[in-house]
């Protein structure tokens, strides 16, 4: 195990011990920023373009780039996955790649740069570390190869817990029985993704479209009103935006 796994390891075990009410990806992602030379973190587990599930993050910021990212429909992380290859990020690279998601990102969240990371599970791509970094700047091999690591030791905790008949983490290691960690499969993150496919299902429904056309409907709206994604799928599963009015906008 290199000094950097033992420095992840250590950084992890040791908020579950402080902070066990915490959820687990959130810890990880915190820990993934604090051991590599990036100032914050993200995680998410992906099946396709549309079915990406956020699971933590290591801040407020790097969630509300999450939530930008699925609202556009494309970013690094998406890039990441569909490649199986990290995605380096600078400022006039985002600017150029995403116009559309930069200018939300860059006036909504404080980050300038950052490199996204496939997460693998026997060999296969299924999900993204994303690391952010608060001022652009070029990255080397060393900045790839150490988010690398920390994405395997990432990915061998959170498949290990599945493992677990609770999803409990290392019961032996004093304040890590992982009690308080078994909802990380259910974080209030991933009941609010849940409510986009709920809302497009809706969408499907009541506008007689295939489901994609209605996700895509559901995007261009939030963008359109600058919400995200995840917040305008409440309004609609709440009631209080009528599906049927995305008729007009079936009509432009």
């Amino acid at each position: 195990m290199s000094r950097l796994v033992d420095a992840f390891t250590t950084a992890w075990r040791g908020e579950v011990a402080v902070r066990g009410e915490d959820l687990l990806p959130s810890v990880l992602a915190r820990a993934c920023a604090r051991v590599t030379a990036f100032d914050a973190a993200g995680l998410s587990l992906m099946s396709g373009p549309d079915a990406r599930v956020p699971l933590g993050a290591s801040d407020e910021d790097a969630s509300v780039a999450e939530r930008l990212q699925y609202t556009v429909g494309e970013g690094p992380c998406f890039r990441a996955m569909t490649t199986g290859r990290p995605v380096v990020v600078t400022e006039e690279g985002f600017a150029r790649e995403w116009p559309v998601l930069a200018e939300q990102h860059f006036s909504r969240t404080p980050f300038r740069g950052g490199l996204s990371v496939p997460l693998r599970a026997g060999g296969v791509p299924v999900g993204v570390l994303d690391l952010y970094l608060l001022r652009s700047r070029p990255l080397d091999g060393g900045d790839v190869l150490d988010a690398q690591d920390v994405a395997a030791a990432t990915t061998a905790v959170l498949v290990g817990t599945l493992h677990e008949p609770g999803g409990d983490v290392d019961r032996d290691h004093p304040g890590g029985d992982g009690a308080a960690l078994d909802g990380w499969r259910d974080s209030p993150a991933t009941h609010r993704r849940r409510q986009v496919w709920i809302a497009a299902g809706m969408a499907d429904l009541v506008l007689a479209v295939p489901s994609e056309q209605a996700l895509a409907l559901l995007r261009a709206h939030a963008y359109a009103t600058g919400v995200t994604l995840d917040a305008f799928a409440e309004d609609v599963v709440s009631g209080r935006f009528d599906v049927a009015e995305l008729r007009l906008d079936l009509l432009r």
